[in-house]
């Protein structure tokens, strides 16, 4: 086999892993209000999902000590809706 025939074979699996997971992550971004609170909601945003970890912008410090602080109950319903392709949520402290 050429390496641009297993190339060809890699593609399909490459794009449907990419799809579930920007499936995943819109989903996570619609339902977030819910999934985080509304106060938080408004000053947080899921902006990544990449082998299990959800990447959360907070717009401040103190938006990223809430969300800390509500992380293990956030984790728990991410895990719900995502059917446990949520892992870890890491937050970072920067522009929403």
């Amino acid at each position: 086999m050429t390496d641009t025939r297993r190339i060809g074979t890699l593609i399909p699996t490459v794009l449907r892993r990419a799809a579930t997971r920007h499936k995943l992550l819109f989903t996570i971004q619609r339902q977030w209000p819910s999934l985080a609170g509304q106060a938080l909601a408004a000053h947080t945003k899921p902006v990544s999902l990449r082998r299990g970890r959800l990447i959360v912008h907070a717009e401040q410090s103190g938006d990223s000590f809430a969300l800390n602080y509500a992380r293990p109950r956030l984790l728990e319903r991410l895990k719900k809706i995502t059917q446990g392709h949520v892992e870890e949520v890491v937050i970072r402290v920067g522009d929403v």
